[in-house]
């Protein structure tokens, strides 16, 4: 399970988590059979932990499991739906349980040492995990023996009550309930009025967690509100314990709706105030989806068009869609799935015909598996934005609360059950996207006024004694509401850099205005959220109606079609509502899953969920994708139970969603409940095909399939409460680094229940991909699979990152916010200057390296009085480049600077093109120019080597003789001009400022040429604008932004990485400088850094002197209210108080990050030749030096289809990586085999002193290396070393054993055939079968990507074929004697 972590065991030594599939095992040596098979049958464990709602595991001070138990939405039952176990529980028990407050046990056990107690704190532990389950219902089935309830003192304790069917057909022998009730395990504490009495309890509580207040107010600030003010509309309620006040939460009805209104999006909430009669009629009057869907059927018409054809001109809505005569219609879509069924009755048949060309941004793009759907709808689905996911976006701007969710019409007590009216709002199209969200607005999204009566109330004050769980805090906030009758909502204000705390799961998050910034973020509860009872059930023909109210501000003719044809044709389709009492408040619509196998390739599914315990499940494996889901936003709490309601009722157990990264947000492709779902991230490594059936379709449907994105969700994840991160984080800059950070603070394990609402990216260009994917302009860049176009776009960012087009010109670490260069301010709580290096002007920092040349001099003086005053001007940043000068540094520049170029192709034959520079660029440069078709004649190469930096090391780019020496004969061969120790001097522009010469100096020569495009390679440093921010700013800079070891500036808040930074001088790194890592490294582990320490569940231990390292560790305490120990410190502390570095130990303070990823180079040479270099981290050292080191290993050359150098070290382990090859290879998954042995590798080694071996490529794309190039590969290596020997749960691990063996072997008298007598028994010991057996798993589990691999279930195939099929039969003995003569 994805949501694994270390932890610290309580004090009581005991404590539950959730259940992974690591613990089967575990679990299998403490079930007693003849306890459990009578009551469960035969369970398999592991399937039980995968498809379960909620498995929990019991541990002891050692961590080992002591209990477990496994509960699920629907009783354990082979006869009964678990899609209708209500009516069944009902008609059978006559028990009104609901799903939303109900869970069933399907399994539990435990040892006999916590026999008494186990259930009971299990019990505990469950209800305290969700506040709305009231039931927990064991089916005990008929013949199981009566003695078995002796076992479980808690039956009595609690005198659980048995239910019996009510039926009486003469049998006894029969299956009964037994049902815990909440009540009983989590009793309600006694809740009142505050009274003057209880002002020393409320000031002692109020008083640890805000001191102030004492202060400022006094020792009797409570009792005077409630005494001597009882005209202020302050309402203080509290929770009564003995007598005695143990929890208090302050209300207050007055509240400034003007300021909330103008920072928050309160359009949704009406404002927070009640609607007037005349803004209920108005909105009444313009819901034309009511009018078209609704109206008919509550006049008892089947459907608005059974007496109507689709093509007539009778029907409003298909007056409005008609199709374009003389227009044809494409029935292809590079992003749809083909179904084998019919295509499905859609509204889309006569919607929207229009089609467009090629070239067009209005084409449909969408990865939903719904061939009709791709037929329409092009010019609905998109506009100039495409890559917005605004579903999240504006979801809460889109959907509003209805009047029918008043207190009159949900409470018990409620008379009044007529349909109402919506609640009115006025709802814009913004047509914005979440990339760029910060743009001007149009009249549109003008500030509306709301003229109704108040309608929410706010939280104050809100605290408890220390030993009184927080979950308690829901039952407060059900009386507020009953106090605040006259009141809808709850309003609740938290800073954004507090951590969350358990209330807030109960409220929705409010997004704040664009252009608007607040220190506060704001969350609020509806009255209906909290009171009334949900149910989730199939969609009927009445309920078109409410949908229509619920779609009244979309254009949601799309799916009001899908939802009628989906109930009265049956079709293939189903759909769900979520109702609130009697109201709707939620519509689902669920769909067939398609292409499953292609899916688990391309992202890492099978990461969330073991595939293998579904393959019984049929052909779907137990998945349902969701089409469309809409939710009133102020349900946002009860979200995951919507999904799970859904997933049981269509009798799956996970759901996935798939759409387009161009798809805009549109009703039939909306999906509310994305923000509770778990983003899929594609695989880091490249996919492999080879000639395998499986893989072949798989590369053909993923050559025609553009990029989408996906979400996920498993019945186990639902029970997973979500927490919000509130904290506003802003990332400067969008390099490979930066992306590395998101991705590891947004995408990790983490995300299943992490969510951040505020973080916000700012570069010049945005995202570093383009609207459209161009392979010339890739070409002028290294290649990286995770910085590629289609895996960027891929991963949903504009879903979870606001995305600002934008220059840093300056930053203020006082009121900590940044200006851009247009103007823009951006406030931040954390900073993350994570830009690199670029190349820039030849006029960089020119003013400031003048002024250093003048002081040198003597013109200047080197300091400058302070006493006399001195104009000094500031600095300002060159940005001027003349139009035909290119500096490529992003995809945008390489757009533009390839169609200046073929443009200038198309008006002149005689033109010269230069590129100039020194560097790898400069190379792809030439080669993209090449694959344009450019004369080579007219191309011109400049290198300016070696450098004239007296420090830069004189080392050829490449440092490899043969590499050098054949880049060198492919330039001569291309007959491209090369000119080599020219510097760039200066360049001369015509009138229309368009460079016409450029002048290049050499030690003694002047070299003229003329210009009609200048590609610049030149100087690399910070963007100027941002340099002189940092410098304004105060902040050091020595070379590169000063860090500390854990990438903090001199500023707590602002945090630096990648290659603009430098360690402080008192660390003595200058070799360790983060410029000579891998980039993504360094920002993926300091994005798990700050995603630790943002972490509400994540606790640091204290460190103890003496003691080298830290100890971190992660609560998984399945009662998250539970958390707070003695040995573990608040998260709060280390944001705010560990800023110091004296308050840290000496070691700990002195450790600089290690960086263990290799350091990869790859891109394209002139003529085709693709280039691969992977040497260790670090400093580079040049190969020749390091080949003379007779202690530093072996080079191994291969020269069939190219040039592949293989360096090993003394141990056998790769060390370093050459490829230089002509031929159509992919390289990029050969970086694998860094840091293999040769063991590993298939003996290699062996192999090639052998002269077995002379094509490294060959071998190492055989069908067995592709194991090697799996994006879980590592993991598997590393699990292996922590396995234990087969059969037994406690023992030494693999890798102990063999640190034994080591340890001997370093002995001087240890003797070469005791070694090898060792290493014989070794080979015997328990390990090495238990090692099997895993690595069997392993590849079973992941089958589709290494369907080239023998699987277990294939043996007995196998063996039938090899003594049987004539093909076999012949080569048997002829490889047994081929194999004997290799070894």
């Amino acid at each position: 399970m994805s949501i694994f972590f270390d932890f610290k065991v309580g004090p009581n030594g005991r404590r539950f988590r959730r259940a992974v599939e690591g613990d089967k095992h575990d679990i299998e040596l403490i079930i007693n059979l003849k306890d459990t098979e009578p009551l469960f049958g035969n369970t398999d464990i592991g399937k039980l932990i995968e498809i379960s709602t909620l498995s929990i595991c019991m541990i002891n001070n050692k961590k080992e499991v002591i209990g477990f138990m496994a509960l699920c939405d629907h009783p354990n039952i082979n006869g009964v739906d678990p899609s209708d176990w209500e009516t069944w529980i009902r008609n059978l028990f006559q028990k009104y349980y609901l799903s939303r407050n109900t869970l069933f046990i399907h399994f539990m056990c435990c040892v006999d040492a916590v026999m008494d107690i186990f259930i009971e704190e299990a019990f505990v532990s469950i209800f305290r995990n969700d506040v709305y389950l009231l039931n927990i219902v064991l089916v005990v089935p008929p013949g199981c023996p009566e003695g078995w309830m002796s076992r479980y003192k808690t039956f009595k304790k609690y005198n659980m009550y048995k239910y019996k069917p009510k039926i009486n057909n003469g049998t006894e022998n029969l299956m009964y309930l037994y049902t815990a009730i909440r009540n009983d395990f989590c009793p309600k504490l006694k809740i009142r009025r505050a009274v003057e009495e209880d002002n020393d309890d409320i000031v002692r509580i109020l008083g640890k967690n805000c001191p102030k207040l004492q202060e400022m107010y006094g020792d009797f600030y409570i009792s005077e509100i409630i005494g001597r003010h009882p005209e202020i509309d302050r309402t203080i309620i509290v929770a009564d314990y003995q007598d005695q006040a143990v929890a208090v939460m302050c209300l207050n009805s007055k509240m400034n709706y003007g300021m909330l209104e103008n920072t928050y999006e309160l359009g949704p909430l009406h404002g927070l105030r009640k609607p007037t009669a005349l803004e209920k009629e108005v909105y009444k009057r313009t819901n034309t989806l009511l009018n078209t869907f609704g109206e008919p059927i509550m006049l008892g018409k089947w459907s608005p068009f059974h007496e109507l054809q689709p093509e007539t001109d009778e029907v409003n809505v298909a007056r409005s869609i008609k199709k374009e005569k003389g227009k044809s219609m494409k029935t292809h879509s590079k992003v749809n799935f083909e179904r084998k069924s019919a295509v499905r009755k859609s509204f889309d048949h006569f919607y929207y015909g229009k089609q467009y060309s090629e070239d067009s941004e209005r084409e449909l793009n969408s990865p939903t598996p719904s061939t009709a759907t791709n037929l329409s709808f092009a010019n609905y689905l998109l506009d100039d934005d495409p890559f917005d996911y605004e579903i999240v976006n504006i979801d809460n701007r889109l959907l509003t609360v209805p009047e029918v969710l008043s207190s009159e019409f949900l409470l018990p007590d409620t008379e009044n059950k007529g349909p109402q009216h919506l609640r009115p709002t006025q709802i814009q199209d913004k047509g914005k996207r979440r990339s760029s969200s910060f743009r001007n607005k149009s009249k549109d999204n003008e500030l509306q006024s709301f003229a109704g009566d108040p309608n929410a109330f706010m939280i104050e004050l809100l605290g408890f004694r220390e030993d009184v769980d927080d979950t308690q805090a829901f039952h407060l906030l059900e009386a507020a509401f009953e106090i605040m009758k006259d009141y809808d909502y709850c309003v609740i204000q938290v800073p954004c850099r507090d951590k969350s705390f358990h209330l807030l799961q109960h409220f929705c998050f409010v997004p704040i205005k664009e252009e608007n910034s607040t220190d506060y973020a704001l969350y609020v509860a509806h009255r209906s959220s909290v009171l009334s009872k949900l149910r989730v059930r199939r969609a009927e023909l009445i309920d078109v109606p409410q949908i229509a109210q619920l779609l009244r501000s979309l254009d949601g003719k799309e799916t009001l079609w899908t939802v009628e044809n989906t109930i009265i044709h049956k079709s293939d389709l189903q759909c769900y509502v979520l109702l609130s009492g009697v109201t709707l408040v939620g519509v689902g619509i669920l769909e067939k899953p398609e292409q499953i196998d292609f899916i688990r390739i391309k992202f890492n599914l099978d990461s969330h969920r073991i595939h293998k315990y579904h393959t019984s499940q049929g052909l779907d494996c137990g998945l349902v994708t969701l089409k469309a889901v809409l939710v009133y936003p102020v349900f946002e709490p009860h979200y995951r139970f919507f999904a799970r309601d859904m997933i049981r009722l269509s009798g799956s157990n996970a759901m996935m969603w798939l759409t387009a990264y161009r798809n805009k947000w549109v009703t039939h492709k909306a999906n509310s409940l994305a923000a509770s779902m778990v983003p899929l991230m594609p695989r880091s490594s490249k996919i492999i095909y080879i000639s395998t059936p499986e893989l072949r379709r798989i590369r053909k449907l993923s050559n025609t399939v553009m990029a989408f994105s996906s979400w996920f969700i498993s019945k186990k994840l639902t029970s997973v409460p979500k927490v919000n991160i509130n904290a506003r984080i802003l990332v400067v800059g969008a390099s490979r680094t930066a992306m590395a950070f998101l991705n590891a603070l947004l995408f990790s394990d983490s995300c299943s229940y992490l969510f951040f609402t505020n973080v916000t990216l700012v570069s010049t260009n945005g995202l570093p991909y383009t609207r459209r994917t161009n392979p010339l302009s890739e070409m002028m860049f290294q290649k990286y699979y995770t910085n590629s176009d289609k895996y960027l776009k891929s991963v949903p960012y504009t879903y979870y990152v606001n995305v600002i087009h934008g220059t840093m010109v300056e930053i203020d670490k006082r009121k900590k916010h940044i200006y851009l260069s247009n103007g823009r301010k951006c406030d931040y709580d954390f900073l993350f200057l994570l830009f690199g290096k670029q190349y820039q002007h030849p006029d960089y920092l020119k003013s400031i390296f003048k002024r250093k040349k003048d002081v040198r001099s003597g013109k200047l003086p080197q300091y400058t009085r302070l006493d006399i005053p001195q104009p000094i001007s500031e600095p300002g940043a060159n940005t001027y480049t003349p139009a035909n000068v290119f500096i490529i540094n992003t995809i945008t520049d390489a757009n533009k600077a390839l169609d200046f170029v073929r443009t200038l192709t198309w008006l002149s034959a005689d033109y010269k093109i230069l590129v100039y520079g020194a560097s790898k660029h400069v190379y792809c440069c030439l080669a993209t120019l090449v694959e344009m078709k450019i004369p080579t004649e007219n191309i011109i190469f400049i290198e300016p080597f070696p450098s004239l930096h007296v420090r830069k090391m004189r080392v050829s780019l490449f440092c490899n003789s043969y590499v050098d020496k054949t880049v060198c004969e492919l330039l001569d061969n291309l007959k491209i001009k090369v000119y080599r120790s020219y510097y760039f001097h200066a360049w001369h522009m015509d009138g229309d400022n368009l460079v016409t010469q450029v002048d290049f100096l050499s030690q003694f020569h002047l070299l003229q040429q003329k210009c009609s495009a200048l590609f610049y390679y030149g100087t690399r440093g910070v963007n100027e604008q941002a340099f002189f921010a940092i410098n304004k700013s105060g902040m050091a800079y020595d070379g590169g932004i000063l860090i500390d070891h854990q990438c903090r500036t001199k500023d707590p808040s602002i945090y630096a990485a990648g290659p603009a930074t430098r360690y402080y001088r008192r660390y003595y790194a200058e070799t360790m400088r983060q410029k000579y890592y891998d980039a993504c490294e360094v920002g993926a582990k300091l994005g798990s850094q700050i995603r630790d320490l943002l972490d509400p569940l994540f606790k640091e231990a204290p460190i103890e002197l003496g003691k080298a390292g830290k100890a971190s560790t992660k609560c998984v305490s399945f009662e998250t209210s539970s958390i707070n120990t003695k040995e573990t410190v608040d998260v709060s502390e280390s944001i705010n108080t560990k800023t110091s570095y004296q308050s840290c130990d000496l070691d700990e303070f002195q450790k600089i990050p290690t960086f263990k990823k290799p350091h990869v180079t790859q891109f394209m040479l002139p003529g085709g030749l693709q280039y691969l270099e992977v040497r260790s981290p670090g400093m580079k050292v040049p190969h020749h030096y390091v080949q003379s080191l007779q202690y530093n290993g072996i080079v191994m050359e291969t020269f069939k289809n190219g040039y592949f150098k293989l360096r090993m070290t003394n141990d056998l382990i790769v060390d370093g990586i050459t490829c230089l090859t002509p031929g159509k290879i992919s390289l990029e998954n050969f970086k694998n085999l860094y840091g293999l042995s040769s063991t590993v590798l298939n003996n290699v080694h062996l192999r090639y002193t052998a002269k077995k071996l002379d094509n490294f490529y060959e071998f190492f794309q055989d069908p067995w290396a592709c194991f090697l190039y799996h994006d879980q590969a590592d993991e598997l290596f590393a699990m292996i070393k922590e396995i234990l020997p087969k059969g037994q749960n406690r023992g030494e691990t693999l890798a102990e054993s063999l640190r034994m063996v080591g340890d001997c072997s370093s002995n001087k008298s240890f003797k070469f055939h005791t070694k090898m007598k060792l290493r014989s028994s070794f080979e015997k010991s328990p390990h090495v079968e238990a090692v099997i057996d895993y690595v069997l798993e392993w590849l079973s589990e992941n089958d589709v990507l290494l369907p080239m691999y023998l699987q277990p279930w294939q043996t007995s195939q196998y063996n039938y074929d090899l003594d049987q099929n004539p093909a076999f039969r012949n080569r048997k003995t002829t490889i047994v004697k081929m194999l004997s003569k290799i070894f």
